[in-house]
Formats: structure tokens, sequence, C-alpha cells
């Protein structure tokens, strides 16, 4: 098996005798760079991501265990050899405490040197063997999981849903199910969007929201939501739509194409899917009806209508609101609403309304000493996930990044 490494050392002579040592005692090893301060050192293994890497401890720039401390912290795979003329037990302890895989001390004997690296390598080997086969078996999953999929979707289609293919993926998967519901998408213009890109896309944007199936079909996309247990059933409807409607605007922004959906009712039991897929067809319907009929109203009619949900939310955004409450309050439906009000403001209703919220939240964090918890229930949020996925695609800090960040201004 090869090998590859970093050799690092303040001095030219150590690092020549160690390039030529490992050259002629072991020859898998590929040497893909050779440092003589800790700032080189530091750049080569981010750059290269060797196997393994022979780090002296004193080192101008950067010590060694600096060095190591840092990447550590960056989640760094490579393994590490200290070497030191100091036969300080501090700096052992050190490099131990930090994980390291062995040290030399300088001088090495050589049987020393082939005993530590020797090791070194067979326990490199041992990882790499179960990385590789841990990788099969992510693949093979990933197969099963497609097929799985395709095959549940199919069954619900056909209305037929398949208990055991459903309990055998959910068992894969490591997922309890505590409700779903289907959501159905249909392009305004042709997109060449495949499978394998739509679940990419759709686990980009639905990621600590839920879990999901999805499958492309001759007419449109079907998604089927997994509802997260916190869900509150009495929300569970403005939830899917909320989501659906995430969804429609993450495929806009992928494929530059214009979608309608419905969405179906939430269920209890998987074997309900059916009805929701249905439910999901005839709510399209009736938005494509919409789409095409919506009334002819003044440009002052229509601007009320988009200023008067602006006062909704800003009145109402601590509550768990949704497009359908606002369309209730304004007295237009949903769709009607979340058409004309992305027309007037360039934005959905969505993001008009998390953008409310996050205002909200940076004050509290900036003015208050309020918990995660507390600040996501004031700005409205009952999921706390939902939350901190939001703050963050926003200012595009966590919650206690953009704390830091404000302490460090005002000092």
């Amino acid at each position: 098996m090869e090998y590859t490494m970093v050799i690092a050392d303040d001095e030219p002579v150590v690092l020549k005798s160690t390039e030529l040592f490992l050259k002629k005692e072991f020859p898998d090893i590929e040497i893909v760079g050779m440092a003589e301060n800790g700032i080189k050192l530091k750049e080569m293994l981010e750059a290269y991501k060797p196997d393994m890497a022979i780090v002296d401890i004193r080192m101008p720039g950067l010590s060694g265990i600096e060095v190591i401390e840092l990447l550590q912290h960056k989640k760094c795979s490579t393994h590490f050899i200290i070497s030191t003329a100091y036969s300080d037990f501090g700096y052992i302890k050190k490099a131990l405490d930090l994980k390291t895989d062995g040290y030399l001390v300088k001088p090495s004997k050589r049987e020393e040197k082939l005993e530590v690296i020797g090791k070194l390598c067979r326990t490199v080997e041992e990882e790499k063997k179960i990385n590789l086969r841990q990788d099969g078996i992510e693949s093979a999953l990933g197969v099963v999981n497609s097929v799985l999929g395709s095959e549940i979707l199919m069954s619900v289609f056909s209305d037929n849903c398949d208990n055991k293919e459903f309990d055998a993926y959910c068992n894969i998967n490591n997922i309890q199910f505590f409700g779903g519901c289907i959501a159905t998408f249909l392009p305004q213009t042709k997109t060449d969007l495949n499978k394998k890109e739509l679940n990419n896309e759709l686990k980009k944007c639905l990621t600590g929201f839920c879990d999901f199936l999805a499958t492309i079909t001759s007419k449109g996309i079907v998604v089927m939501f997994f509802v997260q247990e916190e869900v509150e059933k009495e929300k569970r409807r403005e939830w899917s739509n909320d989501l659906a409607s995430l969804v429609a605007e993450c495929l806009k922004e992928r494929t530059k194409v214009e979608y309608l959906y419905g969405t179906g009712n939430v269920y209890d039991s998987f074997e309900k899917m059916s009805d929701s897929y249905r439910d999901s067809v005839q709510m399209l319907q009736i938005n494509r009806r919409e789409e095409g009929s919506i009334p002819k109203e003044s440009s002052d009619k229509i601007q009320d209508y988009v200023d008067e949900t602006k006062r909704y939310i800003d009145i109402w955004f601590r509550k768990d609101i949704s497009l359908m409450d606002c369309a209730q309050n304004v007295g237009i439906s949903s769709y009607y609403l979340s058409h004309i009000f992305r027309e007037r403001t360039g934005t959905t209703f969505v993001e008009y309304l998390s953008g409310v919220r996050m205002q909200e939240a940076k004050r509290l964090c900036t003015q208050t000493d309020l918990t995660l918890n507390e600040i996501s229930e004031k700005c409205g949020y009952v999921n706390l996930t939902y939350f901190c996925k939001v703050f963050k695609r926003i200012t595009g800090m966590t919650i206690s990044e953009y704390r830091k960040s404000q302490e460090e201004q005002k000092g």
C-alpha cells in the first residue's frame, strides 16, 4: 500500500537525512513536501492532506505542537510523529495529549525509527481498509436507498402503499415516521433537471427541516415530506405549505423555472400517502386554475393587499404564522397572495417573514442575554433547528458567532 508524508524540521541536514532514510527503508512512502518552518508546514498539510507527517517540535513561525493543534481543530486526518532534540517530558506529554501517533528523540537510532514509522504505516493501512469498506457500504446503501425510494413512491402512485419496503427504508436510514404528506410540483416550462440533481438540490434545501423522498415523473416532481416529531398536529398543514414554498423557490433558483405546486394533507400513517398524493394533485389543479384566472384588479388594490400583508407580518411575526394565515386575513387565496407579493416585493412571503424575524433575532442577540431557545421562540420559530439554519443562511454566522462579532465591534 502507498502512503503520503510531509516532513518538517528547521535543520536542512535533518530534513535531507530523513528523506534519504525514508526512501531507502520505506519505498511505499511518497514524500509530498518538506518544510523548514511551522507556517510552511501548515500550508503543506492543508494543501496535500498527507496520510502522515514527521514534525519537529521547535520551528520558526509556528511550533510543531501549535501546527498540530491548529489542524486538529479543523478535523485534520493526518497522523503525526513528533521529533525533538529535547527529551523534555512536558513536550512529549503535550504531543500525546493531542493524540499524536509516536515520537522520536533526536538523534534517533535506525531501529527506533523503523519501529515508530512502521507501526504508523500499519495503523494507516488498517484505517484505509476500514474507510474503503465504509465507502463500499455507503455506496451500496445509496443504490438500495434510490431503488427503495423509487419503489415506495411508485406504490403511492398506484394506490398500493408498500409498508414492508417503507419500513425497510426507515430502518436503513434510522428514520422514525411521525407522519408525512405529498407535494406535487409542476414546472411552467421545460427543465432538464434529472433525479440525481433533484435529490442534491432538495438535500441542500431541506437538511435540518425534514427527511424526504423525491422522484421525477412525466408530469413534474413529487416529494414526500416526513413530518418532524416536534411539529404540532394543528400546525402541520402550514408546515407542509411552507416547506413546499421553500422547495419551489430552491428549484427556481437552481433551474430558473417557475414551479406551481400543490400540497396534500398530512397523515399519520404511510398507508394514507396515496390519499395525500391525490390531495396534492387536486390542490395543484386548483392553483393552476387560479394562475389562469388571476383577477384584473387595479394596481392600487394589489398594493393594498401587499401592504396589509406586511402589516400583518410586522404585528404577528412572533407567532407561528403562515402564508395561509395572512391570505385569510387579507381575504384572498394563498396562491394569489404568493403571486402578487413576489411580484411587488421581489421576494417571497417566506423570505420576507424570515427577514423580519431575523432583524428581531439580531436585536435580541445584541441587546439581551436570552438563550438560543428563548430567541427562537420570541421570533416565531417552534423548530429550533429550522431557526438556526435560517439565521446562518441569512447572516452567514451562527448565533454565538454573531454575538461575538457584535461584541468585538463595540470593543
